[in-house]
């Protein structure tokens, strides 16, 4: 399977999963360590040209919830929102007296976030949140706007995490004035490349050079959103410098 991916691009009608999904499979409930993954639907219905998601949409019932940290990796959380809202409403909120935190694995669906729905994920507990912003940079304002919804309900934007197509229609040079904007905006990328993930990414769309040196630009950005400075770069220390200025 992965040669396959690696030798061609799938049409946009072709959906065959990538390794290590969990298409075909049953409801995925794993327990590692202090953490707990789990799927609560499976799908979304956009069938955009560059993802691999399947349009059917199962919805599965909330399972056992045996850790305080439960990553939740669907694919389009907000869909259907009246079954999915729901189904949210309904998640502990407490395991063992301590709070139990939820992380989304995917990005949200900005164009179904509202006011109400950022302040359920705030109050039932989810960090981290994440969106994705797989369009062009003309729909900045939108993402402006959603980030301000997140920021409104409590959630810092260091903590806010926005996925980005690599590797697609969308240019390198493009990407980077996005990347720019979240720089601005001081929240972090999640980059994400389209067919399959940078371990099977192939240079169609940008060169091998360009996808390489995305990543590296992305891991960067993250590291000052972090860290408020470079930390990779040496530090001289203020008694150093007089030093070194006095010796010279």
């Amino acid at each position: 399977m992965k040669a396959v991916i690696q030798d061609r691009l799938f049409p946009e009608w072709e959906r065959t999963p990538i390794p290590n999904t969990t298409w075909g499979k049953p409801q995925y409930v794993k327990v590692k360590g202090d953490r707990q993954r789990i799927e609560l639907s499976r799908g979304c219905p956009h069938n955009c040209d560059y993802c691999f998601a399947p349009t059917e949409v199962t919805l599965f019932e909330i399972p056992e919830i045996k850790r305080n940290y439960v990553e939740i990796l669907d694919m389009n959380i907000l869909y259907p929102k009246k079954e999915m809202l729901e189904k949210i409403k309904k998640l502990p909120e407490e395991l063992d007296g301590k709070k139990i935190k939820y992380d989304l694995i995917c990005g949200l669906d900005y164009k179904l976030l509202n006011e109400d729905i950022v302040k359920l994920l705030k109050d039932k507990n989810f960090v981290n949140p994440k969106i994705a912003w797989d369009e062009t940079i003309k729909v900045q304002y939108q993402i402006k706007d959603t980030i301000k919804l997140l920021t409104d309900v409590g959630y810092k934007p260091e903590n806010i995490g926005v996925f980005m197509l690599v590797n697609h229609e969308i240019s390198y040079e493009e990407c980077i004035r996005k990347l720019d904007i979240l720089k601005v905006w001081n929240v972090r990328v999640c980059d994400c490349c389209y067919d399959g993930g940078y371990r099977n990414a192939v240079p169609e769309y940008w060169t091998q050079e360009q996808i390489k040196k995305f990543r590296k630009k992305c891991r960067k950005h993250n590291q000052l959103i972090n860290f408020k400075v470079d930390p990779e770069i040496d530090v001289i220390s203020k008694d150093q410098k007089k030093i070194e200025e006095v010796e010279g």
